[in-house]
């Protein structure tokens, strides 16, 4: 068979034209949805049986670490192309046709398939022990695949839930858990609990009392069932029945019996129940928004006041610095709250072009603004926040406290269950109890999650730090446009020339400017001193425009800049109903405008994690989080390690990462000129493109290896 675009699984004639050879003469007469099942069916088999040639490769310990590599890399690709032929049956294929297939055709069932036990197996072993016998393969690599694994996994259980129904059915079978069971080899459903995490499941309580033992196939195996959905009932018509009766079995016995509530029934039914988000800034905003949508409800707990007007808060250290939106951050808020960035315009917030609108100053040069742009904004954060609070609250699914503070977790080492919470401003704060099924922390980069867990318990995650001891100050100017018709400048700071700057307009017509400066030689607190510092940037022209600027107020300083990474999503460290966000989980040096793109990159990334799905557990929304920041700390770190006085776990040393930086020092060098190189170093630092499109891209390698660098622009760059 040709394995065609899985692209164009989503237009049925084109696949049915392809899958028309493999139609039996005598079975002209199938439905188009039995003919897409039929074809659907037998591309997985292609699939799956290529997975295990590679994993049975890797296995053998024959192939070197590149080899290993590539094929655990390509071996995720088709879990993920495996997962998305599931996804196409469940949407596509109504579930009487499938009832009316699998009684017509009968087919073997998932839960016996050889491959399926084979593919659990060598992926579990790979990923939790090592393979023993060849080259160690990179963990992010085997962490992928198993991401993978859990996710076709989950995908599998959600279709029979879709087509079979989710309840328990008899004696002869015993609902998604035991399939889940099943699914990796064994019929006893504690050990499935306990290895995986009974969320792996779409429904946490469809369990029985009568468990089919492993020896002794149950009847939905021996008449047979999906060779793709696998059983969960003996027959169409015993799923039909058990639904229209509206049966549920008693709930297996626990060692606790604890009373249902309702965000529990709705989290077993396959939604989150009740969500509290700690934090009411723009990170956990985002994140309430997003999983309201499958949440019974979500309560947002923030230590400040909220304000009618927008203004900076106590709570929110940022508030009075510079803030940029990228490109990738823009994309992301517009996909979350449609109509945003139009009424952040209408409100004043400025959209510029980069370069065409900047005087950006890196490598001891000015950069062409004739090379191809890509927008900002660059909205106060007051402004930013105060239209997000507003669209997110609106929604009547999501709650805000005000005035409360978080002050400890409840539960256990591995499995939290609400939050400890004081009202501030009182003589003495009661303290109260919030119980919920899934508690988020989105309290930045002073977040206390790692204390709390540790007073269950609970060991630390492990942190990943890269620190420059950079500070830098903000201050507000009122002033006329720079000469050039530019609307701000940009001097980037490097390991040769320290100092940095970003001037940028904000509503109000107000300017925002922010210098920087290494360890020991932090920005002035005091507009005269402030300005006397600009002096000492690399080039005069900042300092000329703020000479004849007005300043609105004092310097605001700031100096916890550096790149931490708490890694929740390392093995060991999984805690079901808690997730981490924003700068708690990655907090990033600000001085690259990374942080709100960040937020919003964040909350897309859960957004699709959960899309069309019942229960994901933390764990796997956890490292949806991650994935989704490691460009911004791929970018910010790399850029931190070669600064003189660096130190941290993370840093980048040793002879490659030298010929790294000597390289990347090639690129910069050329991105004034070449708008090739200008094109793909913006789009790597407004996160659009992965760090290794440097290194990768013909185009870049040629031009930065074998191409002169141009002259040095001495003058501010016109249009």
């Amino acid at each position: 068979m040709t394995s065609p675009n899985y692209a164009t699984y989503l237009h049925l004639p084109e696949l049915l034209d392809l899958q028309r050879p493999l139609t039996p003469v005598d079975q002209q007469d199938l439905s188009d949805s039995e003919r897409l099942f039929i074809v659907v069916h037998q591309a997985s088999e292609t699939l799956l049986s290529q997975v295990l040639v590679d994993l049975r490769h890797i296995a053998s310990g024959q192939c070197g670490r590149r080899c290993h590599d590539r094929r655990a890399q390509r071996a995720t690709r088709l879990v993920g192309a495996l997962e998305g032929q599931l996804k196409l049956l469940h949407h596509t294929l109504p579930r009487e046709d499938f009832l009316l297939f699998r009684h017509r055709f009968g087919t073997a069932s998932g839960v016996q398939s050889k491959q399926f036990h084979e593919l659990f197996a060598r992926v579990r072993k790979l990923t939790k022990h090592g393979d023993e016998d060849g080259p160690a393969a990179d963990p992010e690599l085997l962490t992928a695949l198993d991401e993978a694994v859990r996710r076709w996994r989950h995908t599998h259980i959600e279709l029979v839930a879709h087509m079979l129904g989710d309840r328990p059915g008899s004696a002869e079978t015993s609902g998604l858990r035991w399939l889940a069971a099943r699914l990796d080899g064994t019929s006893d459903t504690t050990s499935y609990t306990a290895s995986y995490g009974s969320s792996d499941t779409a429904s946490d309580t469809a369990s029985h009392n009568a468990e089919p033992s492993a020896a002794e196939p149950s009847a939905a195996e021996q008449q047979g069932a999906c060779p793709v959905a696998g059983a969960g009932r003996s027959t169409g018509q015993q799923a039909a029945g058990t639904e229209a009766e509206g049966h549920r079995s008693p709930q297996p016995p626990t060692a606790e019996r604890q009373p249902v509530t309702a965000p529990q029934r709705a989290a077993a039914a396959g939604g989150l129940g009740h969500v509290v988000v700690v934090g009411g800034s723009v990170a956990g905003l985002l994140t309430a928004h997003v999983l309201a949508g499958h949440a019974e409800r979500v309560t947002v707990l923030e230590r400040d006041q909220y304000e009618d007007t927008p203004g900076p808060r106590a709570g929110v250290p940022q508030s009075r610095h510079t803030h940029v939106l990228l490109t990738s951050g823009m994309n992301a808020l517009e996909e979350l709250l449609p109509g945003l960035l139009p009424a952040l315009e209408d409100a004043g917030a400025p959209r510029l072009a980069v370069p065409g609108d900047l005087g950006v100053w890196q490598a001891g040069q000015w950069i062409s603004r004739r090379n191809p742009s890509r927008p900002i904004m660059t909205p106060s954060r007051p402004l930013l926040e105060h239209h997000v609070r507003r669209r997110v609250l609106d929604d009547p699914r999501v709650h805000v406290r005000t005035s409360v503070e978080v002050t400890g977790l409840l539960g256990r080492p591995g499995h939290i269950t609400g939050v400890a919470v004081r009202t501030r401003g009182g003589d003495h704060p009661a303290r109260q109890e919030i119980e919920a099924d899934l508690v988020v922390d989105a309290s930045g980069r002073a977040s206390r999650t790692p204390a709390w867990l540790a007073g269950l318990g609970a060991p630390a995650p492990a942190e990943e730090l890269v620190e420059t001891g950079r500070a830098y100050a903000t201050c507000v100017f009122h002033a006329d446009h720079p000469p050039e018709d530019l609307d701000g400048f940009y001097i980037v700071p490097d390991a040769g020339q320290p100092l940095g700057a970003i001037v940028l307009p904000v509503e109000g017509d107000r300017w925002m400017v922010t210098l920087s400066g290494p360890r020991g030689e932090a920005p002035p607190g005091d507009p005269e001193g402030f300005v006397e510092f600009a002096g000492r940037l690399p080039h005069s022209a900042p300092h000329k425009w703020l000479r004849s600027a007005r300043p609105a107020g004092r310097p605001a300083g700031y100096r916890h800049t550096a790149n931490r990474r708490r890694r929740y999503d390392r093995p060991g460290q999984h805690h079901t109903g808690l997730l981490v966000v924003g700068d708690a989980a990655c907090a990033l040096n600000p001085v690259y405008g990374q942080g709100l793109s960040v937020a919003a990159l964040n909350a897309v990334a859960l957004r699709e994690e959960l899309a069309g799905k019942g229960a994901v557990p933390s764990r796997t929304l956890q490292r949806a989080v991650y994935r989704s920041a490691r460009r911004a700390w791929d970018v910010a770190t790399g850029a931190d390690s070669p600064m003189p006085g660096v130190t941290g776990n993370a840093v980048r040393s040793g002879p490659a990462a030298r010929l790294l930086t000597r390289y990347l020092d090639r690129v910069r060098a050329h991105v004034p000129h070449d708008p090739v190189v200008c094109g793909t170093q913006r789009d790597v630092l407004f996160l659009l493109a992965p760090p290794r499109t440097l290194v990768t891209s013909p185009r870049v390698l040629r031009r930065a290896l074998l191409s002169p660098a141009g002259p040095a622009r001495s003058a501010p760059p016109t249009p």
